[in-house]
């Protein structure tokens, strides 16, 4: 980057800033080296720029504060963004699942994915309200047993809701469940923007005895959407496309998450 130690305060904290955007988060002492400052002066640097709501500090640095999301789940559109990473994700989803488990998939384009790349010689079964799921297996022969969640369709997030899924999902007990979100923050957990979405995940996390595996793409790291999931302390597995700082991975430690990137 250059020598940066002459920069004036508004540009060094542009670039500070950029840094932390670009990873998520930031350790004091790995911006002083960077930019060629005192630690102090980081420290100024981030305290101000918490102040205007742009990052959040953490014990020995910060992470990147999002605006709260406001638009809605699209499936189709999210199909479209991040694809090789999406499939990543979702191969390193599947490869947790073992024989004779009992899964549940939420919504998501990511979700829709898992089935791609099980062994379909392996038996387990699976519940899910996603309707992608399907397509993305059509034509495959599997050994896993897929049932669909009923309810009302929503041709938007490709997948059903309503009293009608929910009362299903209260009668089964999945050891695994592997959910999508629209928002993942260490203060505001997992986030959804439909109300319905968040009902069935949620249900789908209290009726599983087992494991929450969340998939979650770089760029839904900090952002909070309007309905509340689950708190992270609810999370068992993370599964993200990134490496992550120290930081990070010592907040998802202490949280007893376990950390998965592809």
């Amino acid at each position: 980057m250059g020598t940066t130690g002459g920069l004036l305060p508004a540009k060094r904290r542009q670039l500070i800033l950029e840094i932390v955007k670009q990873n998520y988060t930031a350790r004091s002492s790995q911006l002083s080296q960077e930019l060629k400052v005192s630690e102090m002066t980081i420290r100024r640097d981030l305290d101000a720029l918490e102040r205007q709501g742009m990052v959040k500090r953490t014990h020995g640095g910060a992470v990147f504060r999002h605006e709260r999301m406001t638009d809605k789940f699209k499936y189709r559109k999210s199909k479209e963004e991040n694809p090789e990473e999406k499939e990543k994700i979702a191969r390193k989803a599947a490869g947790l699942i073992e024989p004779h488990d009992v899964v549940f998939i939420g919504e998501g384009a990511t979700a829709s994915l898992i089935l791609s790349f099980t062994d379909p010689e392996m038996p387990f079964t699976v519940f899910s309200n996603n309707h992608g799921v399907t397509a993305e297996i059509s034509g495959k022969t599997m050994v896993a047993e897929l049932v669909c969640l009923g309810g009302r369709y929503n041709s938007v997030t490709c997948a059903t809701a309503g009293s009608a899924a929910l009362e299903m999902i209260g009668r089964i007990n999945a050891n695994k469940v592997f959910l999508g979100v629209d928002g993942f923050s260490l203060r505001a957990g997992l986030t959804a923007s439909s109300q319905d979405i968040a009902a069935i995940n949620r249900a789908m996390i209290r009726h599983t005895t087992g494991s929450v595996i969340i998939m979650s793409h770089f760029s839904k790291f900090g952002l909070v959407a309007a309905m509340e999931i689950a708190k992270p302390k609810e999370i068992d597995v993370l599964i993200t496309n990134i490496k992550m700082s120290k930081d990070f991975t010592d907040d998802m430690e202490a949280l007893d998450i376990r950390l998965i990137t592809v």
